[in-house]
């Protein structure tokens, strides 16, 4: 499916994820900034029960609000499948889910997640940029050791983590319906 931007061009209808509990310093520029990328997506805020203003804040801002079902923290799985659920109703196309927290997210970085989908006929696109030195522990210490004892031809990988993915829907339905 796809929707018109205008009448000479057809684009793919995109639908930008943010799973979040308690951004408020960061979300309401995040999803301004994701409202205005050339694919003018529709924004999601999956909130993990926030006690600070990130759902007001996220609604002011102009995304589509859903809680994350389950009570639970760290639940990102569980804001992932609900945000996908949300979009899939939408109609969507190509879904970005992006970290709540990005501090300098451009429209360029979200225009160049979805091109790619585009222009390279790929199914999916991940962020990647360079990292503070003491930032990615979890990447450090656990995925890329992993990555290089169970998968050493992987192991190239910079950051096999990322919170910045976009795929096309069928991508994401597939991978919903594994067990």
């Amino acid at each position: 499916m796809t929707h018109q931007n205008n009448s000479q061009n057809s684009i793919p209808k995109v639908i930008v994820i943010f799973p979040a509990k308690n951004e408020e310093g960061t979300i309401e520029n995040s999803i301004a900034t994701a409202k205005k990328s050339y694919y003018k997506p529709d924004v999601i805020l999956v909130d993990a029960y926030s006690t600070d203003t990130t759902t007001q804040l996220a609604e002011r801002a102009g995304a589509i609000i859903i809680q994350q079902p389950t009570k639970i923290f760290p639940a990102k799985g569980s804001a992932m499948k609900a945000g996908l659920r949300e979009a899939f109703e939408r109609s969507a196309d190509i879904v970005v889910f992006l970290d709540a927290d990005i501090k300098n997210l451009t429209t360029e970085w979200i225009n160049k997640l979805v091109k790619a989908l585009i222009d390279d006929n790929c199914d999916m696109s991940r962020g990647f940029y360079t990292r503070h030195p003491r930032d990615a522990a979890v990447t450090k210490l656990v995925a890329r050791p992993m990555l290089h004892t169970f998968f050493p031809e992987l192991s190239h990988f910079e950051q096999p983590l990322s919170g910045e993915v976009c795929a096309r829907t069928q991508v994401w339905e597939n991978l919903l319906k594994r067990k």
